[in-house]
């Protein structure tokens, strides 16, 4: 994994992965942005990734607001767009001019919403979104992730609600890195708060904006990937929102969960490198 890096945005402390320097200004940067698990982190989410596509491609891997090592802040009115204004500050912050923005999970919906603005807030050259996107059920799976108490066997327990493949629960190493992350101090707060809900009803805010997202607006190619086995999203989810974006097309992972991009890394390698090749030729 590429060393660890800091940059002040705006006064906030932020955290980032960077790979492929050599390539900067030849083509679109690649930004990765990660899930939004407890333990989400550029480090838990790209570390399969980001150095395979840092052979190609300038890459550069943030932690958002609240998670990993940036600094741990939470807008109580609008952590949904104070986390993408966030995002657009760290992009000029580092002098990049246009991207290629792949989200995992959260962020994949979160990189589909800022693509389908009028104008968007990020210079998007494409999207790929992995897991993202569409309807979010609220069902056994889920309750898994949010009621994490911060236990080594709890974040086990998450892990094997987002993987299918046992070995990812079995690998200790992997288990106690994520754990570790959602112990950086105020990662448990920041973390949380996303998960409160008032008990009276609130005003439409970003919320109704992802509810109701206009996918035939985003004008960028789409790529799509999806976990034929995901226990967080129901099956067939991408039918109620791929088909309306004009220029998608769908990835299913035959054998994954909800982290494609990790149990079936090198198919996700290969894929997003071969749609980035046709764009970028």
């Amino acid at each position: 994994m590429s060393e660890g890096h800091y940059v002040s945005v705006d006064g906030i402390r932020t955290h980032y992965l960077e790979a492929g320097l050599r390539h900067k200004g030849s083509k679109p940067t690649i930004l990765l942005l990660h899930s939004a698990e407890f333990g989400g982190s550029a480090e838990t989410s790209w570390e399969f990734n980001l150095p395979v596509f840092g052979e190609h491609y300038h890459v550069l891997a943030p932690d958002h607001l609240g998670f990993g090592r940036t600094d741990k802040i939470f807008d109580f009115v609008g952590m949904f767009n104070k986390r993408i204004s966030h995002v657009r500050r760290f992009v000029e912050t580092m002098c990049v001019d246009r991207v290629h923005v792949m989200g995992s999970s959260m962020s994949g919906g979160l990189c589909l919403t800022v693509a389908a603005r009028n104008p968007p807030d990020w210079p998007i050259a494409s999207v790929v979104c992995c897991s993202g996107g569409g309807d979010s059920p609220d069902n056994e799976a889920r309750k898994v992730l949010n009621t994490y108490d911060g236990t080594k066997e709890h974040m086990r327990r998450v892990v094997d609600t987002m993987f299918i493949d046992k070995k990812w629960v079995e690998d200790d190493a992997f288990i106690e890195k994520k754990w570790k992350m959602s112990l950086e101090p105020g990662a448990w707060e920041a973390t949380a708060a996303a998960r409160f809900k008032a008990p009276f009803p609130r005003a439409a805010g970003a919320r109704a904006e992802r509810d109701n997202l206009d996918y035939a607006n985003i004008r960028v190619p789409v790529l799509v990937f999806a976990g034929k086995m995901d226990a967080l999203r129901n099956p067939g989810y991408t039918d109620g929102f791929v088909p309306k974006i004009p220029d998608a097309r769908l990835h299913v992972f035959e054998r994954a969960g909800h982290m494609g991009n990790i149990e079936c890394a090198e198919e996700f390698n290969r894929a997003t490198l071969a749609f980035l090749k046709g764009l970028d030729g």
